[in-house]
Formats: structure tokens, sequence, C-alpha cells
């Protein structure tokens, strides 16, 4: 009698990575799920199962095309029955190293997280904001579907989610990074993988879904804060951005810039790996012994293509997603503003380090004393401050930069900006981020020009009046912190 086959691979296999009978394995509890509770159809009895999130989510994955009906007719089943299955099944699927799926159970991952949103599941949330984290990659046109399909629903209910969508999306087209995803043969006879899309293949519904968004949930767009109207910069030449410029965002430009941006926003737009990758640096890996390991990040997400084009996403990360603690900053390892330091000067390419500056000094052009966070400003102080004595010419860099964003970056609120920055130095002083500007107003390495220029800028008005600079506070602004508010306590 020939051997019972072998189940389905959940994942791609290699030398370094265990078998899928190996309990150290990702794969482990889906396949010993299937072993117990076998059978695609579960019995009212296998309902109470505790093996049966794994069971079935390893059907959803695993079932040839098409996907049999009796799978999410079982799944919404169990998930009325008991409550907590939804959950529970969601966190199965979010088990899984994504990168490592396999090209027919991802088109089937996302077929699960639709069921799941469909039924507005408990759990559906952090799937598909997991899954955002991952864009762009084969397939991911379905995850636009999804949110497509369910905006309203989810700006009522989940605006946080819908907030985040709209930014990855937008932070895609930015970066110009909608480039063909190679087909895998591993699933090349596969129906249901051949029909699937990529966001490249669709690239006008991807914007037609942006634009709709900022016209009809203009208030949930506006959670992103200040970094909504970065991106909308990066993207005003495009055609179907124009209109919307002119009609809905030049008047809201004040209002949303002086919303600070969240650092679960900043997040959303690098994988959870750069994160943990870069939280691991910045929280553990002492000075001196950091080149090995900005080299093995880099080799991993940054020396590959569109790698690059990520750093001001990053830059933006760094600011507002990650602000660390009085202990941690005193224990040694090296420090946020020596990372964007590293990140600055490895970009090989114009437009991103151009991009990059923007994102390290974007809060300081919007910076206002009992609103503004003194931790998103501070990165580009310490690097210009600690860079002065060896390395002067990343000072005078940022330094010119900075004058150059105040001058040109909004010429109609030019001296609105200009007392923010002001405000800026003046706090970072105050809160003893450093303990005086004589490192930039006085070190003979700098420019002179630019040392004079920036006396002369700091002592050329009333720093009093920056709190007024970005306008009075709107109804706009009101409505969004409401929302903001809302939720925050979520």
């Amino acid at each position: 009698m020939p051997p019972p086959p072998s189940p389905p691979r959940l994942l791609a296999g290699g030398d370094h990575h265990p078998s899928p009978t190996s309990t150290s394995s990702p794969e482990h509890p889906f396949l010993s799920a299937h072993l117990l509770l076998p059978s695609p159809s579960p019995s009212p009895a296998d309902l109470s199962s505790p093996h049966l999130p794994h069971a079935l989510a390893f059907a959803f994955l695993t079932q040839p095309s098409p996907l049999p009906r009796h799978l999410p007719v079982a799944l919404h089943a169990a998930g009325a029955r008991f409550p907590a299955f939804y959950q529970a099944f969601a966190s199965a699927l979010l088990s899984l190293p994504f990168p490592l799926l396999l090209p027919h159970p991802r088109a089937r991952l996302l077929v699960a997280a639709s069921e799941l949103a469909r039924a507005a599941a408990p759990g559906f949330a952090p799937l598909l904001g997991s899954l955002l984290r991952r864009v762009p990659f084969p397939g991911d046109a379905r995850l636009l579907e999804i949110f497509t399909q369910h905006a309203s629903f989810l700006a009522d209910e989940e605006p946080q989610l819908l907030a985040s969508a709209i930014f990855a999306f937008l932070r895609l087209l930015a970066r110009n990074r909608l480039s063909p995803v190679p087909s895998s043969a591993e699933c090349k006879d596969c129906e249901e993988c051949r029909s699937t899309k990529s966001l490249e293949e669709c690239r006008g519904r991807l914007v037609s879904f942006c634009v709709s968004m900022l016209r009809d949930h203009f208030h949930v767009c506006a959670l992103i804060g200040r970094d909504l109207v970065r991106c909308l910069h990066e993207l005003a030449l495009v055609p179907e951005f124009q209109p919307l410029w002119r009609e809905l965002i030049l008047d809201r430009v004040g209002d949303v810039c002086r919303m600070n941006t969240p650092g679960w926003c900043t997040a959303v737009v690098i994988t959870a790996e750069m994160e943990t990758q870069l939280l691991f640096m910045m929280n553990n890996v002492k000075w001196g012994d950091q080149k090995r390991y900005q080299l093995w990040f880099a080799r991993k997400h940054l020396i590959v293509p569109g790698g690059e084009e990520r750093i001001p996403d990053i830059v933006r990360f760094i600011c507002c997603g990650y602000h660390p603690t009085n202990e941690v900053m005193q224990s040694g390892v090296i420090a946020r503003w020596a990372v964007i330091g590293w990140l600055l000067t490895g970009c090989s390419k114009g437009y991103v380090v151009a991009n990059a500056k923007l994102a390290l000094f974007y809060d300081w052009l919007f910076f206002e004393e009992g609103r503004g966070n003194v931790m998103n400003i501070e990165p580009a102080m310490l690097l210009m401050v600690n860079s002065v004595s060896q390395y002067a010419d990343i000072t005078n860099m940022l330094l010119e930069f900075l004058f150059l964003l105040i001058d040109n970056y909004d010429v109609q609120r030019k001296e609105a900006i200009a007392r923010c920055v002001k405000s800026a130095f003046v706090v970072l002083v105050k809160k003893r981020v450093v303990p005086s500007l004589d490192p930039l107003t006085c070190c003979e390495k700098l420019s002179p020009l630019l040392r004079q220029k920036l006396v002369a800028f700091l002592s050329s008005s009333n720093l009093g009046a920056a709190e007024d600079s970005c306008g009075k506070p709107s109804d706009v602004v009101s409505k969004e912190t409401e929302l903001k508010k809302s939720v925050c306590s979520s």
C-alpha cells in the first residue's frame, strides 16, 4: 500500500528553515491541527475543539481552487457560536511568517481576510493592518478591493485602520515602487493564483481609491496628520491629484499641518521586520558596535530594488514612531540621530536625500510649543550639533537645507514657518536637549555665511508669536482632534 500523501506546505522550505513536523516550525500548529481534524467540513462537535482555528485556517490556505463554499460557512458558524473563535482564527493566520508563504496560501490568506472583514469579525483589523505593512507583494490588489468594498464601514468603526490604508497606498504611489513582481513557479498551474493581480497592474484603481477617500472621508484622512500633506506634495504632479489640490487640499493645508503625525501612522509604511531590527539597534546595540548591524540592515532592506526610496519613511518612523526613555538614552546604545545620519550619508540618489532631509525637518516647519512633541524635532538638532566637530559638512548640509525649506517650502506661509522653526530652536534649548546653540553659532568649522544667517535668523524677531504661527484652530481641526481621541481611547 502506498504511503498517504504528505499534507500541503504553507511555507517555502530551505536548508535554514525547520521541517513542518518540527515543533519550532510555524507550520507545526497547523499541521498538528490538520491531523487531528482532517475533514475540511468540521462536524458540530468539532466546533468546540481548541484545534479548530488552526485546522480551519490550514484548510482555507491549502484547499485547491476554487475555494470550497463550506469553508466560509464553517468559519462563520464557529464564529457565531463561539465569539472568541474569530479572534483565534485571525491570530492563527497572523502567526505565519508572511514573506515565506507560498503563492497559493498567500492568495488564500487575502480571501480569509476578506471573509473576516465582511463579517466585521473580531481580529480582522490587526490582520489587515499586518497585510498593509507588506505592500507591495504579489496579489496585493485583493487588499485594495477589501478596503474599497468596506470603506464606509471602516470610516465609522475602524477609522485608524482606514487612515493607515490610505497612507500606505499614498506612500506606495509616492515612492513609485509599483514595479512588476516576478511570478512564482510554485503555483503556475493554479487558476486562482494566475487570476490575482498586483497593484502595479491596476494603478488607476489605486489612485481612484486614494482620491475618493480624500473627497468622501477627509476627516479620516486627517488622522494621518501633517504627513498627509507631505505625501500629497510628492503627488502634486499626478494628474488625478491636481483637481483635488485646487478644490479641497489648499484650503485645509494649514489646519492639517498643525496636527502631529501619530506613531502608528509612520510604522504602517515600513515592514514589521524593519521596525523590529531598527528598534533592536536603538535599544540594544552599543556605540562602536553598530557597523555590522547597519550593514546587516542595509543588505536586507536598502540594497535591494526600491529599498533606498524607503529611507524617508524610515526617518519619519525614527522621529515620530519611536521615542526612547531616559533610561535607554543613558544606556550607551546608538542614538536615533546617529542612525538617521548613517541613513542620510548612505543615500546615493539626490531626490531620496532631499526627501529624507525633509522627513527629518518636517515637524520643525509647524512646531508649536505646548502642542508639538520635542522628541520629534530632537534628532535633527542632535545630528547637527554632534556632527560639528568631525563631520561639519553634514551640519552645513542640514542647516542649508533648513533655510531652503523656510524660504521655499510654502511661500504663502513663509513667515509662519520661520516662527515655527525659531520656536523649535528655543524649545530645544529650554528643554535641555542641547545646553545652548553655541556649537552652531560659534563653530568656525561651519560655513561663515550659514553662521551669520543663523545668528540673524534667531535674533530677527519676537519668538513669542510662534504659537500663533500656523493660524487659529478651525472646526476641521476640532473634528479631527475628537476623532483622534476616540481612536486612541478605543
